[in-house]
């Protein structure tokens, strides 16, 4: 091979001799545009510029020292333990040649040699977004403090349902942002969160979106320091409804000096529907939340394994970890049925700052019964160079930066479409698990200490809202009581008073409290530290039963409506919100939570009892006037809608069979579930493209029937949440209680 040949190739090197000469635009250059100028160019994460020639050789002796050590460029998947697409990883040759550059006194060569920049779309990774979303205001971030969690809600203004392929985040303070979460909400949902706090957006990292389960919404990835944004795989994409607003949810760790945050999104959209959900299985559930991790100062190799076995055939694309500053080893092993071994990802050297996912060159399938071991070790120790603290402090299991959680994550795809509920079924239990784990070593009681103090920005009294009366053409006919800090109000069998949930603005205190409706008096019915939810009336109007939140349980009480003596026990959830929206003439409760509606006997052996056995979500469930069937919201279809399943009771407990859809022609239907006294009509919430009470007509004479949808009136004043409404209506049907903003009135 000539001389000449071996200057014009980029692939050889390591043939070059101390005597070869290498240059800039003939050998180094190429390198350079290749692996470095993605990152290394104006209005990008890194530090500095490698565009010119003048650019390299400034920092020519460092870019030697970092390529040897192999810190740059950021590729932290070990080789061979994983096949992995465009994997940024120099070979030896070319660190090499680098080197010698640099040994030989870094020379230009023929500029006419210089090799082409590449392009960059406008600075868009994946090229021209098809949808280009901007926060609408500034966010600044505090010069010093705790890590700040934030969300900010954008309008999407979406005229039809779309399918994302791809999210590439672009935060302009990139020094201060750690993670970002993406989510899809309903259109309005969080508009009384944003701001009260006088600045933009609203704090805490458990909102809706991102906490799954919660309404209508689902997740849409996630970016994080030296994240690169990707396409998913040809035939997938992630739903994005008509009718949602997109949240951003931001993790950010202060500099030293106060930044500005304005963030552009841009989102890349599928051409149709994807043929298989992707979904993430893996261990440890809950990023740990269950592992007890608890790690002493000084502990080099404080180690957490778990495993997962995979309960049906699938296809992996993709692996994910994440964990902080103290993870250095994070390794995943799939075992498959035969007794074989297959290397998913090995992290040997973890990197808090370079989070990224890693697609794999070729999909490959694991057959179910697959085993998944995922094992992650920490240093606690000062060998750690990441190390936040010095000296070493005793790190438990959290969100914080300074606190720790791991865990690595296999993309798949079932390869049965039926076999996508299967999956959910056992992430969603494995998750549950976690939770029960985390109960009984504390971390539980932790976090949720740690979200109380962290807590929801006080309202100012600008925000006050008003219970407000409805007729059956949406028209104000009565104001109730004077403006407060409401939700979840539920009018009594006889449609005189209100119970509603009451905030108190000074201490952020939430009780449940009754208003008369002609006088608008108001009684406390509880008055505790305690956070009170979901008030729901007995059938007489005599009681009412409620949520009280406490640590990590919800416990189910019951007391007087007019609060004349104490609360009673009835039951305690241990695991998992529990949302209260109906009780019986027979005297059952029902509540939902999670994916799952339950029956609990107001008296006897008060053992909650599954109403529906499905894989799906079924919410908001209300008892009918007869006690024969029962109005509930499901996603089966893929969104939620309104149903009537029939119940039957055998030796004092209650159980339901799914019955028919009773929401046709409606696009989603969430909550706001009633039926009015004789039965003959039944209320419900549509809730995209807006929010709208719905009457449907009913027959029970000879087995039950349906009528159309009809509309009564659309609401001006969107609900939050309406899964977790109850009683909205007066027995007659003729009045409807809803909130509306103080001054509205």
């Amino acid at each position: 091979m000539t001389k000449k040949l071996l200057l014009v190739s980029i692939s050889a090197p390591m043939l070059l001799s101390a005597a070869d000469k290498i240059t800039f635009t003939e050998n180094i250059a190429p390198i350079v545009y290749q692996n470095c100028v993605t990152c290394h160019r104006p209005g990008e994460a890194a530090p500095f510029s490698l565009i010119s020639y003048e650019d390299v050789k400034k920092r020519g002796t460092l870019i030697a020292t970092v390529t040897k050590a192999k810190y740059m460029p950021p590729w932290h998947a070990a080789h061979g333990y994983g096949e992995f697409a465009e994997e940024r990883r120099l070979s030896d040759e070319q660190i090499a040649a680098i080197g010698e550059w640099v040994k030989q006194g870094m020379p230009e060569g023929d500029p006419k040699k210089m090799p082409k920049l590449p392009e960059f779309a406008d600075g868009w990774h994946l090229g021209k977004p098809d949808l280009i979303l901007e926060m609408p205001v500034s966010y600044e971030l505090p010069a010093s403090g705790s890590d700040v969690f934030r969300n900010f809600t954008i309008p999407l203004n979406l005229k039809e349902d779309k399918w994302v392929r791809a999210v590439e985040f672009r935060p302009s303070a990139r020094k201060a942002a750690h993670h970002a979460l993406f989510a899809y909400v309903q259109s309005g949902s969080t508009a009384r969160l944003e701001g009260l706090d006088g600045k933009p957006g609203f704090g805490g990292m458990g909102t809706v979106g991102v906490t799954p389960g919660q309404n209508n919404s689902g997740g849409l990835g996630g970016w994080a320091v030296g994240g690169i944004p990707v396409f998913l795989p040809e035939g997938l994409a992630m739903p994005l409804p008509k009718g949602s607003d997109f949240l951003l949810q931001m993790h950010f760790h202060p500099t030293g000096k106060p930044e500005m945050e304005k963030s552009l999104i841009g989102l890349y959209f599928a051409d149709k529907p994807p043929e298989r959900r992707m979904i993430g299985i893996g261990a440890p559930g809950l990023f740990g939340f269950g592992s007890g991790i608890d790690i002493q100062p000084g502990e080099k190799n404080y180690t957490i394994r778990d495993s997962f076995t995979i309960p049906a055939d699938v296809k992996a694309y993709a692996a994910v970890a994440h964990a902080h500053y103290l993870a250095r080893d994070m390794k995943a092993t799939a075992t498959l049925p035969d007794g074989s071994t297959k290397p998913l990802i090995w992290i040997p050297d973890w990197d808090f700052n370079w989070q990224e996912t890693y697609n794999y060159k070729q999909p490959f399938d694991l057959p179910k019964g697959t085993r998944i071991d995922v094992s992650i070790a920490y240093d606690n120790s000062t060998d750690n160079p990441r190390n936040p603290s010095n000296p070493p402090k005793r790190v438990l299991f959290g969100e914080e930066s300074f606190d720790e959680m791991g865990a690595v994550a296999i993309m798949v795809t079932a390869a049965n479409k039926a076999d996508e509920a299967v999956l959910q079924k056992a992430v969603a239990d494995q998750a549950q698990e976690a939770i029960k784990r985390g109960l009984a070593d504390g971390t539980a009681k932790r976090y949720l200490e740690h979200q109380a103090q962290r807590g929801a920005p006080r309202v100012p009294a600008s925000r006050q809202q008003q219970i407000t009366l409805l007729d059956r053409q949406g028209r104000t006919v009565a104001s109730v009581g004077e403006p407060g800090l409401y939700s979840q109000a539920a009018l009594s069998p006889d449609g005189s008073r209100v119970a509603v949930v009451r905030t108190d603005p000074r201490t952020s205190n939430s009780d449940v409290w009754v208003f008369e409706v002609t006088t608008g008096k108001g009684t406390a019915i509880t008055a505790d530290p305690e956070a009170n939810t979901c008030p729901v009336w007995s059938p007489d109007g005599r009681e009412l039963a409620y949520v009280s939140i406490q640590g990590a349980e919800n416990v189910v009480y019951r007391k007087p409506a007019d609060g004349s003596r104490g609360p009673e026990l009835l039951y305690r959830h241990p695991a998992g919100a529990v949302i209260l929206t109906d009780w019986s003439r027979d005297g059952f409760l029902t509540f939902w939570s999670g994916k799952a509606t339950y029956a609990l006997a107001v008296d006897g052996d008060r053992k909650p009892v599954a109403l529906f056995n499905e894989s799906h979500s079924v919410r908001g469930a209300r008892f009918s006037p007869d006690g024969r069937f029962i109005a509930y919201n499901s996603d089966e279809s893929g969104k939620l809608q309104a149903y009537v399943g029939t119940l039957h009771r055998t030796g004092g407990t209650l159980s339901a069979e799914k019955g028919p859809l009773v929401s046709a022609g409606v696009d989603t239907a969430a909550g706001g579930l009633f039926w009015p006294s004789n039965g003959k009509e039944l209320f419900f919430l549509a809730i995209q493209p807006e929010q709208t009470m719905m009457s449907v007509d009913i027959s029970t004479g000879s087995g039950f029937a349906a009528g159309a949808p009809r509309r009564l009136f659309k609401l001006a004043n969107p609900m939050l949440a309406p899964a977790q409404l109850s009683s909205i209506a007066t027995p007659d049907g003729e009045r409807f209680v809803f909130l509306a903003p103080a001054a509205a009135r």
